[in-house]
């Protein structure tokens, strides 16, 4: 008996932990469910922020960096997003703005992504530090962030990667996104100023302000601006309404007070604060309390009570109004007659079949346009005359500006010195640098000896100054920009574009054919757009 009760207290015992470990799971398996569902239900409520990018455009880095400031402290409310712009061709490549590098930026990072999601941020700030030549980082950014290279390295050149490029791009496509850097909060694009506290006035809003940091934002200050205007110019020197829509991007609570420089108070108003060009844009100092006053401080100057926001305006009011009929200088010469305008395009000598290419040497957009003039001269042959045109500025030293630096400057002048020595085949010269623009040049110039000489004394810096004299007179600042029979000016970056407007002015032999342009079947898409 003794043994059987010790057996049965043995059973009872073994059945009672049992009953204790069965309740204790299910007390665990509660308490996951419910931390599981809390946080499905966080996740739900969260907002989405997606950021659609180049990954080596300059303002594409510039917005991820800002970004990853504004997301400090609304990482609970937010799911933040990178995702890419670029193309994929029919054989199944991939084709972007930037090249190939580009490209491969692309991968690394949408690997980088999805192997190490918590190093993203810090691996892009790796890369963005030389965002020009993402090739050269993607190996040291991986070790800097702990990443097994080599798995990125495969996942960049195999079937992961595609796929996850691919996917990235069908999004951007869904919105019809091409613009670098293109923001969407909450499944709408987003359009305002692109600083870390503009982001997070945006952010704040749509999630109701949950986020202790959106207690603690600054409000932001209200100004005027004085906008003054000559309304005898109707050409597009003198168009403001874009200008006004981006100063009001940038500063939410910015007042206009409008002036016309043909009235008595706009006359005054522009003699007092001793204006040369119009439009143009005064801000009073109230501007230096805005949230985005570090935008544009450097583009302002003191002029007495106000600041002068410098908008490269050109149109002088005191000189000729070339195209209205009227004597406005009083000198008895009325529109072309006068001096004044001799720089005016529709007062140019015209001369039939020449095309004048505008450009920057390595704008992507002027890249893509001096490339198309591979099919146009294929298309009309002697029946165009056809000039490239740079575009920069030369300093009192005698030293030169571009938009894209030094490097741009020295490739201008090596392709000009090609023009000089090589006037048959210089194109195949621009051509094979257009490949690769910041790759090294010497390799296109191999069959091109005299380009070293030129470009390295004195010979190239005069082809230099003498070629950009037309771009300066003309005021000529996007790249790339078309001038037909030396008269007519246009825009675009595909060679159907051109032929259209080059027949426009010359019915000659090539007319009839239509070229590849940005809409017709089988065409790469190439987005439109300028460096100015």
């Amino acid at each position: 008996m003794q043994d059987h009760n010790q057996d049965v207290r043995s059973k009872d015992g073994r059945e009672g932990k049992k009953i204790l470990l069965f309740a204790g799971l299910f007390v665990i398996l509660l308490v996951a469910a419910y931390f599981t569902q809390n946080k499905n239900k966080a996740n739900a409520e969260k907002i989405n922020f997606d950021l659609y990018v180049m990954s080596q455009c300059p303002y594409g880095t510039q917005a991820e960096e800002a970004v990853a400031a504004a997301m400090a402290g609304l990482e609970d409310y937010v799911n933040f997003n990178v995702e890419y712009i670029a193309d994929k061709t029919a054989d199944g490549n991939f084709q972007s703005l930037h090249g190939q590098n580009e490209v491969m930026g692309d991968l690394y990072q949408l690997c980088v992504k999805n192997n190490y999601q918590d190093k993203f941020w810090k691996y892009l700030a790796c890369q963005n530090k030389n965002y020009q030549d993402l090739n050269s980082s993607f190996e040291s950014c991986a070790n800097e962030i702990g990443a097994d290279f080599s798995e990125l390295k495969t996942c960049a050149a195999g079937q992961t990667g595609a796929e996850l490029l691919t996917a990235s791009l069908t999004k951007a496509k869904e919105l019809n996104v091409s613009g670098s850097p293109t923001f969407y909060i909450n499944g709408e694009q987003y359009t305002g100023a692109r600083t870390q506290i503009a982001l997070q006035r945006a952010l704040c809003e749509a999630t109701e302000n949950k986020a202790k940091v959106c207690q603690e934002l600054p409000q932001d200050k209200e100004f005027t601006a004085y906008l003054i205007r000559d309304s005898r110019c109707t050409t597009d020197m003198c168009a403001t309404t874009g200008l006004e829509e981006q100063l009001k991007t940038t500063f939410p609570k910015i007042k206009f007070a409008e002036m016309d420089y043909i009235t008595d108070k706009g006359k005054e108003f522009f003699e007092k604060y001793e204006l040369t060009y119009l439009p143009a844009v005064l801000f009073t100092k109230d501007v230096e309390m805005t949230d985005n006053y570090n935008q544009v401080q450097k583009y302002l100057t003191p002029t007495g009570d106000l600041y002068n926001l410098a908008i490269g305006a050109s149109h002088d009011p005191a000189k000729e109004i070339c195209y209205n009929n009227i004597d406005d200088t009083g000198n008895g010469k009325v529109d072309c007659a006068d001096p004044d305008c001799t720089g005016f395009l529709e007062c140019r000598s015209e001369k039939a079949k020449r095309l004048d290419l505008f450009v920057m040497s390595m704008c992507p957009y002027g890249t893509q346009a001096m490339n198309v003039m591979k099919e146009v001269l294929d298309n009309f042959g002697n029946n165009v005359d056809f000039h490239i045109n740079y575009i920069a500025n030369e300093n009192a030293d005698g030293s030169f500006q571009s938009l894209h630096g030094q490097n741009e400057v020295d490739e201008n002048i090596r392709e000009l010195c090609a023009l000089k020595y090589y006037p048959e085949t210089y194109l195949d010269y621009i051509w094979c640098r257009n490949k690769n623009i910041q790759g090294d040049w010497t390799e296109c110039a191999a069959n091109y000896p005299s380009i070293k000489a030129c470009f390295e004394g004195s010979e190239g810096k005069k082809l230099h100054s003498e070629n950009i004299a037309l771009a300066n007179s003309l005021d000529i600042g996007a790249s790339p920009t078309w001038l037909v029979n030396n008269r007519y000016a246009f825009n675009g970056i595909d060679a159907e574009t051109v032929r259209a407007n080059f027949c426009k002015y010359n019915d000659v032999d090539g007319c009839q054919n239509a070229l590849t342009g940005q809409t017709q079947a089988g065409s790469t898409s190439t987005p439109a757009g300028s460096c100015n």
